[in-house]
């Protein structure tokens, strides 16, 4: 991934992966970063989709503090009221923050959101109007096996569609959904007034970038609207495989004290799985973003 932007001359960025992401040196998140230090981070950001910062000490309040300047501190949304929380785990109430763990109290409830097992690659609320645009997710007690987190590249995914298919699609809305007790495919004949959902474009071109990507994912996408349902599952499963083919994602080993930042109009995230007696503890926030239209 060939560079054009423009970096401080007090940090440095190094692609850690062919077709997405890039990590950052030379930055401290628990201080507060003048803003050409920001500049050059927003613009890496835009270029590579998700950015590692390695050896960082920092509180909830730091974080929060960094995030804010890539957009608005998004708040929680709650489960629709149709949804079985506990199948889910009821999680604390948070605004801003929210731990992703298993961890549990004294008296076996969780302290956090997410739980423990696999996560299929999705997108930060995509099944809203107004999707989450920038993710950050703080690594603090990491299991010695397992947990990692994926990112599949958007843009590699789009680059990669057939011809025939960019021009089809160029049009095209998916309804994006989420059902709380669900960690694979949707059921295609869940009643709508249950989950959340959202139609949004199939292609978006990000405004950061000025890239087109391919903004599908196994876990939320349901079908193409005003497709047939068998042509749609058809095409979407060829897109599903585009976005998660094995070239086209970068596979995180977390190390406590890891901040990754990444675009969800540019990725996807997935979680590996790792052992029961293990406990696995990151710290999230994100960012609104704007309607795509």
């Amino acid at each position: 991934m060939a560079t054009k932007i423009k970096i401080h001359d007090k940090i440095s960025i190094k692609a850690i992966h062919p077709v997405i992401g890039a990590e950052v040196s030379g930055v401290d998140l628990s201080q507060e970063l003048d803003t050409e230090i920001i500049r050059s981070i927003r613009e890496a950001w835009y270029e590579y989709g998700l950015l590692l910062f390695r050896n960082q000490r920092i509180s909830g309040d730091d974080q929060l503090r960094f995030a804010s300047n890539f957009g608005p501190i998004a708040e929680r949304h709650k489960p629709k009221p149709g949804a079985n929380i506990k199948e889910v785990g009821e999680a604390p109430d948070w605004v801003n923050l929210m731990l992703v763990t298993d961890k549990k109290d004294e008296d076996g409830k969780p302290v956090g959101g997410l739980g423990h097992g696999e996560m299929w690659f999705h997108s930060d609320k995509c099944y809203h109007e107004r999707p989450h645009r920038a993710s950050f997710l703080y690594g603090i007690e990491i299991p010695k096996q397992g947990g990692h987190t994926k990112f599949s590249s958007l843009y590699g995914a789009y680059d990669n569609m057939r011809g025939e298919l960019k021009e089809k699609l160029a049009e095209a809305r998916v309804m994006q959904g989420y059902d709380y007790r669900n960690v694979e495919r949707l059921d295609l004949n869940i009643d709508l007034d249950n989950i959340f959902h959202f139609s949004q474009p199939l292609i978006v071109t990000n405004p950061g970038s000025k890239r087109k990507a391919l903004y599908v994912s196994r876990l939320n996408s349901m079908w193409i609207e005003g497709m047939i349902r068998d042509e749609s599952e058809q095409i979407l499963s060829e897109l599903f495989d585009l976005t998660e083919d094995q070239n086209n994602y970068y596979e995180h080993i977390w190390q406590p004290g890891d901040l990754m930042m990444w675009d969800n109009l540019a990725c996807l995230h997935a979680r590996t799985d790792w052992p029961k007696d293990q406990t696995r503890m990151l710290r999230r926030c994100t960012t609104l973003g704007e309607p795509l239209g």
